[in-house]
């Protein structure tokens, strides 16, 4: 008898909770399609142990349709019964504030307004429950890169002139099925395939932030689209992509030094290296440019100075870093309060930097430059003024994504 194999004991673990705390259907969820989604799970223990005696091709690919399948009718399920009861509720109904403000934004940019610079209290974010106490900061900023924005302004106008409403986690699940599509042509190994798209799926630790519409994924695809062409060695296309991820959240901004070490590293010519960030500056300029120069002050205090505390509506200490622990011993008396966190990440970090730098030289992988990215960006972020609970799940994808990852080198590249 065959043994039933890992990524079938993933499907039961993560997929089981899931259907069992959110709903995948608009009302009460059909029981025919938790009879379905069982019988998926079972199937693949009978493909495993070798009920079927199916030739190895024909097995791989049957585990691969009810892996997709449990995706569409599980995650798909859930997302979409969430956009569906949100638009017969509320426009606040289940969703994280940065959809609404997503949506919002797209609002004002298509009525020629700048979204950096506008107040968002007469939007549905001023209804949305921030705090019993305080006022929502994010009311007076739009924290979000420009290309977060942009990506989203077909479907809008696309949704808004067809089903009459717009969800902005419709682009979002999009480019989750993308990021899964990736993932399954990177892994060649049939097994470690398919571990790698459930664990990319469904990650207790970031499903519950992807189904509220969190923006991680949203970046994380521009980003993992660029590590693979990377590692396919089209280094000036990946400079598109990577410009991409750069110019929807700042939590991507970390891996710049990374970047250009791996660019260097790759061919041991700076001439070389320049031509390869051409694409990438380029891209960035024509981006974040005129949203830039529409209003400077604006957009440094959206998207820079919120995020440090260097503006009158500034983004609380929060979560589980130094920021609120410093908080806890009493050291900052207000979460609202300034303080020199750069100081600590200069001292830390920069060592660090330069030593992650050198490991990345000694053997110049993709795999690598994901980890260097990932244990920096936790450190930072640990030292940060904020370090939510988001962001642990996203590391926890980075880290899923760095060990299923080829482990090629690329000394000295073409």
């Amino acid at each position: 008898m065959k043994n039933i194999k890992l990524d079938t004991i993933l499907l039961f673990a993560l997929v089981v909770p899931f259907i069992m705390m959110y709903r995948i259907g608009p009302g009460d969820t059909p029981i025919w399609l938790f009879g379905l989604i069982f019988l998926s799970l079972l199937s693949n223990v009978f493909l495993d142990i070798g009920v079927f005696k199916l030739k190895e091709k024909v097995y791989n690919r049957a585990k691969l349709f009810l892996l997709w399948f449990l995706v569409f009718a599980t995650i798909g399920g859930g997302l979409f019964s969430e956009i569906i009861v949100r638009h017969q509720t509320a426009p606040i109904y289940h969703v994280n504030d940065i959809i609404l403000q997503q949506e919002a934004a797209i609002k004002f940019l298509v009525h020629g307004q700048n979204p950096y610079s506008v107040t968002y209290v007469n939007t549905p974010m001023a209804q949305f429950h921030y705090s019993d106490s305080e006022i929502n900061p994010a009311l007076y900023h739009f924290v979000m890169q420009p290309f977060y924005v942009l990506f989203a302004v077909p479907f809008y106008l696309v949704m808004g002139h067809t089903i009459g409403f717009f969800d902005a986690r419709v682009p979002l699940f999009i480019l989750f099925i993308i990021l899964l599509v990736m993932a399954q042509f990177l892994q060649k190994d049939p097994e470690k395939k398919r571990e790698f798209m459930t664990l990319l799926a469904f990650n207790p630790a970031m499903l519950g932030y992807f189904i509220e519409g969190r923006d991680d994924i949203f970046m994380y695809t521009f980003l993992f689209a660029a590590f693979y062409l990377l590692y396919k060695k089209k280094f000036s296309w990946a400079g598109f992509l990577m410009a991409l991820a750069f110019t929807i959240k700042q939590s991507v901004w970390p891996l710049f030094p990374f970047y250009v070490a791996f660019l260097y590293f790759s061919s041991k010519n700076i001439k070389k290296t320049i031509i390869w960030l051409i694409p990438f500056s380029i891209l960035i300029l024509a981006i974040i440019g005129p949203f830039f120069f529409w209003n400077p002050k604006a957009f440094l205090d959206s998207t820079i100075f919120y995020l440090s505390g260097n503006t009158t509506h500034s983004y609380p200490i929060a979560g589980y870093g130094l920021g609120m622990l410093l908080y806890q011993a009493g050291i900052i008396k207000n979460v609202h309060q300034q303080y020199p966190f750069t100081i600590w990440q200069i001292i830390i970090c920069l060592p660090l930097l330069i030593g992650l730098i050198i490991w990345l030289g000694k053997k110049v992988s993709v795999v690598r430059l994901i980890l260097s990215y990932g244990i920096f960006l936790f450190v930072f972020w640990y030292l940060n003024r904020y370090f939510n609970n988001s962001h642990v799940g996203f590391l926890s994808m980075v880290f899923i994504t760095a060990y299923f990852w080829p482990n090629t080198s690329y000394d000295h590249a073409a």
